[in-house]
């Protein structure tokens, strides 16, 4: 008994200290509940988003990125490759006027390099084809990858318990920020892919102020160059520049945070990794007097001409804001998206809803609560005490368990909070009845409750088991309203199998241990007439 009554202790202690644990001001109040269950966003109001991943665009900027990537390795290796140009429409890289000192067959040492590519030759030129598999994988990598980095960035913002989920089996992902009330500003940061590169300025094509006249201007382009706009609003500057292939990406930055420039204007304070700073290091060398352009998001930001060899650590600056900063740095700490998000759906939700739905919630509550107490009184008298002692215990072990592994507590949640407070007497109603049996058969009472508890856990198993495994496919299965419902009906079929079979039976035995001598047992209706065994 001691054992049973040691482990009721650690769950009422482990219940309180959940629920009422200290938050970020360390003070012990029993207000603190308010902030250790955390609402959902229907709840609570908040930013409500679908988002698509653009597949096609993921593909594009993966060529996009090999190109160059592709370039500089064979380079290393002790090739020459004049230009790499991707080309979405066949899904390939060409590399033009490829040769090597080193290896005879450069065909042959490329496909050995590239066993993922199908690599072909055409005069000088190589062009490599990705495979139909490569493509699944690049495009599942993507979605994956989406979803990490808004949750990174959300993460920042500061969002309690965001809830960021891909829809089974498509390109979708849905994102729910409860308490967000900047919707504007959240849409900016899912939404912008925060593609940050570093290009060397094509030589000898001088800047324009309009596409056309580029063109006219620039002479012979080489391949893989890339026309970009460049817009700087603190300086009145609008112009194009051709640009050479990505030199450097946000994924060679090692640390990246706030600052000030010489101005003492907003900026970006940039160190690179250890390959980040090598490549700035060579190719700043060889370019001295040309210009290196800073490209966000496919926008020129700026483009300073490299008076000397540059190292790791640089600043970024431009016209921006101090939010616009914060922002970037938070785009620039989570990585560049993979492709493209679409913003199918987005609404902000009020807390109106939030409260009608707790004050309707808590009464329903309530009036549940009074209608399986004065039924579980009236027809189970002492028995039925027990189970409502159960039912007690119950209700914040579910809120604490709730709390302790993280879990957002919505609408659909609160029906299954309701839910289970009917469930959790479900099985002490199987147990009850299976001891009326015994005792009307003339079975001693405390017998009686050892053969009632034992014949129904079998039965208590199997019904709550099959049901946990119904919320569990929901949980897997469903989205949003209908994973709030599932963790909710998990959470109170592992209480309710605790109470109603451990604690109640506790209850149970020390009830017959003070009264070991005693031949009645109170579990029969007010109304009915004294049966074998009873009262």
């Amino acid at each position: 008994m001691r054992f049973r009554w040691a482990i009721i202790g650690l769950t009422l202690f482990y219940s309180a200290y959940t629920l009422l644990a200290p938050g970020e001001d360390n003070k012990w109040s029993l207000d603190n509940y308010k902030e250790n269950i955390h609402l959902g966003l229907d709840l609570r109001g908040g930013v409500f988003m679908k988002l698509e991943v653009d597949l096609a665009d993921a593909l594009d900027q993966y060529l996009e990125e090999q190109a160059g990537t592709i370039k500089g390795s064979l380079e290393g290796d002790k090739f020459t490759v004049a230009s790499a140009v991707h080309d979405f429409d066949s899904q390939s890289v060409t590399l033009h006027s490829v040769a090597s000192t080193e290896y005879p067959d450069t065909l042959k040492r490329i496909k050995e390099i590239y066993g993922n590519w199908t690599v072909t030759r055409t005069g000088d030129n190589i062009t490599l084809r990705l495979h139909e598999t490569a493509k699944k994988a690049i495009e599942e990598g993507a979605i994956t990858q989406t979803v990490k980095k808004i949750q990174q960035r959300v993460d920042e913002l500061g969002v309690t318990e965001p809830v960021i989920n891909r829809t089974l089996g498509s390109n979708r992902i849905i994102v729910e920020l409860a308490g967000a009330d900047d919707d504007q500003r959240v849409r900016q940061i899912v939404q912008e892919p925060g593609q940050l590169e570093w290009r060397l300025a094509v030589r000898g094509a001088s800047q324009a102020a309009t596409p056309e006249e580029l063109q006219r201007n620039a002479g012979n382009v080489p391949p893989g160059a890339k026309m970009v706009h460049f817009v700087d609003e603190a300086r009145g500057s609008d112009y194009y520049m051709y640009l050479q292939e990505v030199m450097l990406t946000a994924s060679h930055v090692s640390d990246v945070s706030v600052t000030r420039d010489e101005r003492g204007l907003p900026a970006v304070s940039i160190v690179l990794n250890r390959a980040g700073g090598q490549i700035m290091h060579t190719n700043s060398g060889s370019n001295v007097g040309n210009q290196l352009a800073i490209v966000l998001d496919g926008i020129g930001i700026s483009a300073p001409v490299i008076n000397s060899q540059l190292s790791e650590r640089f600043i970024i600056q431009g016209s921006f804001s101090q939010q616009e900063v914060e922002d970037l740095v938070i785009k620039i700490k989570s990585g560049s998206l993979p492709a493209k998000v679409v913003v199918l759906q987005s609404r902000k939700i009020g807390p109106t809803l939030g409260r009608d739905a707790i004050k309707s919630g808590t009464m329903s509550a309530v009036w549940g609560l009074a209608l399986v107490v004065v039924f579980i009184v009236v027809y189970y008298r002492v028995a039925g005490l027990f189970a409502l002692a159960s039912l007690a215990l119950n209700l914040p072990l579910i809120m604490a368990m709730l709390s302790g592994i993280g879990a957002v507590l919505t609408l659909p949640g609160v029906a299954g909070f309701i839910l289970t407070i009917g469930m959790a007497v479900d099985a002490n109603v199987l147990i009850f009845e299976r001891i009326r049996e015994e005792l009307r058969s003339g079975t001693m009472p405390k017998n009686a409750v050892d053969v009632g508890y034992k014949s129904a856990f079998v039965t208590i198993m199997d019904a709550n088991i099959t049901t946990f495994l119904a919320a569990f496919c929901l949980y897997l299965m469903g989205e949003g309203p209908i994973k709030g419902f599932a963790i909710m009906l998990m959470i109170g079929i592992v209480c309710s199998i605790f109470t109603a079979v451990f604690c109640s039976r506790t209850f149970f035995l020390q009830y017959i241990k003070r009264r070991s001598s005693a031949k009645t047992l109170s579990i029969w209706p007010l109304w009915a007439s004294k049966s074998p065994g009873s009262d």
